[in-house]
């Protein structure tokens, strides 16, 4: 009533807005493309760039435009030109030679859409410098790579077995399980504390990863039209995925909000949280500058328990599945760990060396599952060359891990399981 008071149409003023925002991505999915780019995968079309060339099987139309156009190329997402490394050596010259090159990550798609702006997964620069070296030091003060951290694993592992053998040889779904007991561990060194595998709150948080991991892997058409969450109802599920990234951020600063309220109490455990807070008040206090704050605390702690929780818990039951499918190799994991460990205790970090097999069984299962398969997005700080092609500075660069991973040339068959004795 009060926009036809104006003299507005609402309607025609939305349906004017529409064609506006339609027009605006025609212009910026046809705009000058750069020169000496590598190779586009067929035909690019307005608004859509290449995304109807993926389909809706993206995962493998990604190897097979590989088989064309070679370890290294070119495609429109929309109105935004992202660069494909797909071969090992491509890969090899971009992360490890020219690693300060690709350090950084886009500053708009996924973070634009989600708001992030903290962290170490969604921040460049000095911010992301800082934060990650604090957050790694913490972290090897923890442990991280030695055997303290072994030990902290085989106390999970204990209470994980116990469990299981409280189950009486039932048939039981353990992805809940197994998630929640890989959590632990992160949550231990982060927060200080552990989830009961029947604690219902925390299981809930953890459907909610799993939802938010689902959303984020299953398409980039959030990332790629952000303005689709403004639009009524949620095809998309973007902001489905909005919403879960507030929940869980709300309970990483609720979880923060309880080691503070702790430590004023004398009553807080050591963790990853009172030692960041520690380093960053004493930068405070010498009017040192600093990019440590409680804001990129709370991205930190989602970004350590999304990382530490899903692809652990993912890897560990991709392998159950595999031993259930391979007997035989399950038989001869079992019995290298008996020979060489016995059974009256659990693995530490110094028997890797004298379990070869079972390394390579490990190795097997996250190379063929690929739990990632086009790793974490980058981009170029400044204009650089690989294999001969022009990649600009800016331009969004996407990891193909799965190329690596499903290469018949480096495994022979990839897409089966290698039952070699290795």
């Amino acid at each position: 009533m009060s926009a036809l008071l104006l003299g507005f149409d609402l309607p025609a003023l939305l349906l004017g807005v529409a064609a506006a925002l339609i027009v605006t991505l025609v212009l910026k999915s046809w705009g000058q493309t750069p020169a000496n780019l590598p190779p586009f995968p067929g035909r690019r079309v307005p608004i859509f760039g290449h995304l109807l060339v993926l389909g809706s099987e993206a995962r493998e139309k990604l190897l097979e435009i590989r088989k064309t156009t070679g370890d290294i190329f070119s495609m429109y997402f929309g109105g935004t030109l992202i660069i494909v490394l797909s071969g090992l050596d491509v890969l090899k010259e971009a992360l490890v030679k020219q690693g300060d090159v690709f350090v950084d990550r886009p500053v708009g798609g996924f973070s634009r859409t989600l708001k992030i702006q903290n962290g170490i997964i969604g921040t460049s620069g000095s911010i992301w410098k800082e934060n990650r070296f604090a957050t790694f030091h913490i972290l090897k003060g923890f442990g991280l790579g030695k055997d303290v951290m072994s030990q902290k694993i085989v106390e999970e592992i204990n209470l994980y077995l116990k469990y299981l053998e409280g189950l009486s040889g039932e048939a039981t779904n353990v992805q809940d399980i197994t998630t929640c007991a890989a959590s632990n561990v992160t949550c231990k060194i982060v927060f200080g504390k552990r989830f009961e595998y029947d604690d219902t709150k925390f299981i809930g948080l953890l459907l909610s990863l799993n939802e938010y991991m689902t959303l984020i892997g299953g398409g980039n058409f959030h990332t790629l039209f952000p303005f689709v969450k403004y639009l009524p109802g949620d095809l998309s599920k973007t902001k489905r995925l909005v919403q879960l990234d507030r929940e869980i951020s709300g309970e990483m600063r609720h979880f923060i909000k309880e080691i503070r309220e702790q430590e004023r109490d004398g009553l807080a455990s050591s963790n990853l949280v009172t030692s960041y807070i520690e380093r960053m008040e004493e930068k405070q206090k010498s009017a040192e500058h600093t990019e440590l704050s409680l804001y990129h605390l709370d991205r930190i702690a989602f970004d350590l328990f999304v990382g530490g929780t899903e692809t652990s818990s993912t890897t560990l039951l991709w392998f159950y599945l595999y031993m259930i499918h391979f007997p035989d190799i399950q038989e001869k994991v079992y019995e290298e760990i008996v020979r060489e460990i016995g059974t009256d205790r659990c693995p530490t970090g110094q028997d890797k060396v004298g379990l070869p097999y079972t390394n390579a069984v490990i190795y097997e299962t996250q190379r063929l599952a690929s739990i990632s398969p086009l790793g974490v997005i980058h981009r170029c700080n400044k204009e650089t060359t690989i294999a001969g092609y022009t990649i600009p500075k800016d331009v969004p660069i996407i990891t193909h891990l799965d190329a690596v991973m499903r290469d018949d040339k480096i495994w022979g068959d990839a897409n089966v399981f290698d039952q070699r004795d290795f």
